[in-house]
């Protein structure tokens, strides 16, 4: 019996749309939008957090051969106090 009952088609749902006094709001955001959206950011935060937790806690005195080989884009002032460049830099 329970063959015969997936069998029939069902009603899709359908999600409410944004009422028309909100319209200027642009598209109702859906839970499963919020979400997604929210781990993202949570995602993004992390990563952030943990590169800042790594620059602060780097050796200054480390060196490798590809530090002179390769270039980068982003050029940041060092000062002899490494802890005034972090606050700078991320607070």
């Amino acid at each position: 019996m329970s063959s015969l009952r997936n069998a029939l088609q069902r009603r899709n749902h359908k999600e409410r749309s944004q009422p028309r006094s909100r319209q200027k709001y642009g598209l109702l955001e859906k839970r499963k939008d919020y979400v997604l959206r929210a781990k993202d950011y949570h995602s993004k935060q992390e990563r952030l957090r943990f590169m800042r937790e790594k620059a602060y806690f780097r050796n200054p005195d480390e060196f490798y051969f590809k530090m002179i080989n390769s270039k980068t884009k982003v050029y940041f002032l060092k000062s002899e106090n490494f802890g005034d460049v972090f606050d700078t830099l991320w607070n």
